[in-house]
C-alpha cells in the first residue's frame, strides 16, 4: 500500500545516491531544532533526578542495607553500558533515526515495533506515576497556603487535569519549550534537595561509615540494584529525538551518556548524605520522607518545603520529557504505518506531533484520574504505573545490548567490544527483570508482569495482521538509511 506523505516529504536517497551525507526525512517535525543543551535537558528531564535524590536511597537500602552507595555505583556503571550501546547505533545513523529505528536496522522491524510498543508504554506509566507523585508531594504545599481538603480526592483529581493541561499545551507548542521549562524545573528542584544535603552535611560532618558498611558485599548490593537501576530510566529518551536534534550523531551520544553520568553522581551525594545523617541504614529505609525529616533534625525544617516543591517540579518535567519521547515513537510508527495513520501528523505552526501529544496525554491523565476516582491513593498510583512501565524499558534496553553487536556486525565492523560491553549489560537487565518478578511480589505487584506480558502479546497479533499492508520501503527505510551512511564513510 502506497504510503501517504505530506508535500513537504521527501524519501530518503538511495544508497548509491552519492550524496555526501544523509537527507533529513521531512515528517513534519522542526527538523534540527533542538540544540546539544536541549538534547541533554530531555534525557534529564525524562529520568526525574531530584524526586528520585528525594526518596531513591531509602528504596535502595531495603535491598542494599548500607551498601547503598555500592548498588547506585554499579547500576550507573550498568546504564553507562547500556548508553554506550544507544550511542554506537546514533553514531552511524542517518538523520531522523530513533530506538525505533535501531532495533529495526539489528533484529528486523518485528523486534523493532515490539521494542518501540514497550518503551512507549514504559514512557505513558512513568508519567502516569509521576502524576501520582505531583498529586503525593503537592498536597502538603497547598496545605501550607490554606487550601482545605489538600489531600481530598476531588483535590487530586483537579490536580491531575490542570497538570495534564499545562503539559499538553507545552507539549504541543514546541518541543524547545517543553525542554526548556523541563530543565528549568528540574534544576530549580535539584538545586532544593541540594541545599538540604548541604544543611544535613554541615549539620552531622563527614563519615567514612557509608563507603564501608558492615554489611558490604556482593548480595547486598545486587539487592539494592535492583531499585537502584529503576531510578535512571528515561535517560535515553534523547535518543527518540533525532529528527529534532541537531547534529544528532553527536548530541544524542553525549546526552545519553551525559545525563546517566550526572544523575549516577548527585544520587551518590544524595545517598552519601542520607546515610550519614540517619547513621542506621534500617531508619532510614524505614522513613517515606528522608529529607524532610533531615531537613527538621538539622533546624531548617523550611528547607522540607523546598523538598516537596523540587519534587513536584521534577514530576511535572518528567512527564514532558516522558510524553515527548513517547509522542515521538507515536509519530514515527504512525508514519510508517504500523500504527494509526494520525498519530503521524505534525502541527503545521509548531511542528509537534500534536496528534500523538494529546492521545497520549489523555490516556495518562484518565488513567489518573479513573484510578484515583476508584480509590487508589497517590503513593499507590506512583509505585504500580512506575513499576509496570519499567518493564517496559527493560525490553527496549535489552534489544538495543543485544543489537548492537549485530549491527556493526553488519556494517563490517570489529564487535568485541560491543560482544563484551553489550553482554554484561544484558545480563545486568536480565538480572533486574528477574528479581522484579522472583520472589512472587505482594499483590498487586504479582499481576504487574502478566499485565506487561500480555501488552506484548496484543502488539504482536497487532503487527501480524498489519505487516502485510506496510509499505516494504517504510519497513525497510531504517536498513537503507545505514546502507548510505556506510556507503558515504567509503567513499
Amino acid at each position: 500500500m502506497a504510503t501517504a506523505t505530506s508535500p513537504s516529504e521527501s524519501p530518503s536517497p538511495s544508497p548509491s545516491s552519492g550524496a555526501s551525507a544523509p537527507a533529513r526525512r521531512d515528517d513534519g517535525l522542526a527538523a534540527g531544532s533542538m540544540s546539544a543543551f536541549e538534547v541533554l535537558s530531555q534525557s534529564v528531564a525524562g529520568i526525574a533526578p531530584s524526586a528520585v535524590m528525594a526518596t531513591g536511597p531509602a528504596l535502595v537500602a531495603l535491598g542494599a542495607g548500607g551498601s547503598v552507595m555500592y548498588s547506585y555505583l554499579f547500576s550507573t556503571v550498568i546504564l553507562l553500558m547500556v548508553g554506550w550501546c544507544i550511542s554506537q547505533f546514533a553514531r552511524r545513523s542517518g538523520n531522523g533515526a530513533s530506538l525505533l529505528s535501531y532495533v529495526n536496522v539489528a533484529l528486523g522491524p518485528a523486534a523493532g515495533f515490539l521494542g518501540a510498543i514497550g518503551l512507549a508504554f514504559g514512557y505513558v506509566m512513568i508519567g502516569l506515576g509521576c502524576l501520582g507523585g505531583i498529586t503525593l508531594y503537592i498536597a502538603p504545599l497547598l496545605t501550607l497556603v490554606g487550601v482545605p481538603g489538600a489531600s481530598s480526592t476531588i483535590a487530586t483529581v483537579l490536580v491531575m487535569i490542570v497538570t495534564m493541561t499545562l503539559a499538553t499545551a507545552a507539549m504541543v507548542k514546541g518541543v524547545q519549550l517543553s525542554t526548556r521549562i523541563g530543565v528549568v524545573l528540574e534544576v530549580l528542584s535539584i538545586v532544593c534537595i541540594l541545599a538540604v544535603v548541604v544543611a544535613v552535611l554541615g549539620t552531622h560532618g563527614f563519615s567514612v561509615t557509608p563507603l564501608r558498611p558492615p554489611d558490604l558485599g556482593a548480595s547486598s548490593i545486587a539487592g539494592g540494584m535492583v531499585l537502584a537501576i529503576l531510578g535512571y530510566v528515561g535517560f535515553e529518551s534523547a535518543a527518540c529525538m533525532g529528527t529534532e536534534a541537531r547534529d544528532p550523531g553527536r548530541t544524542i551520544p553525549r546526552a545519553v551518556l551525559g545525563s546517566a553520568l550526572i544523575v549516577g553522581v548527585l544520587y551518590l551525594l544524595s545517598a552519601y548524605a542520607q546515610l550519614v545523617g540517619f547513621a542506621d541504614p534500617a531508619a532510614l529505609s524505614s522513613n517515606s520522607a528522608p529529607l524532610n525529616t533531615l531537613a527538621d533534625g538539622a533546624g531548617v525544617h523550611a528547607l522540607g518545603y523546598l523538598v516537596d516543591l523540587g519534587a513536584v517540579a521534577s514530576f511535572f518535567a518528567c512527564i514532558t520529557g516522558s510524553l515527548n519521547a513517547a509522542s515521538r515513537l507515536l509519530h514515527s510508527m504512525g508514519n510508517r504505518g504500523l500504527l494509526p495513520r494520525p498519530l503521524g501528523r505534525a502541527h503545521e505552526m509548531h511542528r509537534t506531533p500534536h496528534v500523538a501529544i494529546v492521545a497520549l496525554a489523555t490516556i495518562t491523565g484518565a488513567s489518573g484520574v479513573i484510578m484515583s476516582l476508584g480509590g487508589m491513593d497517590s503513593l499507590s498510583i506512583f509505585a504500580i504505573a512506575g513499576t509496570i512501565g519499567t518493564y517496559g524499558y527493560m525490553v527496549a534496553y535489552l534489544l538495543v545490548t543485544v543489537g548492537v553487536t549485530v549491527f556493526l556486525a553488519r556494517r563490517g565492523e570489529p564487535v568485541v567490544a560491543a560482544a563484551a560491553i553489550g553482554g554484561v549489560a544484558t545480563l545486568g537487565m536480565l538480572f533486574v527483570l528477574f528479581r522484579n518478578v522472583y520472589p512472587v511480589p505482594a499483590a498487586p505487584y504479582n499481576i504487574l508482569p502478566w499485565l506487561f506480558l500480555t501488552l506484548l502479546v496484543l502488539a504482536a497479533a497487532w503487527y501480524a495482521v498489519i505487516r502485510s499492508r506496510v509499505d516494504a520501503d517504510i519497513v525497510e527505510q531504517d536498513l537503507i538509511g545505514v546502507q548510505q551512511d556506510l556507503a558515504n564513510e567509503s567513499a
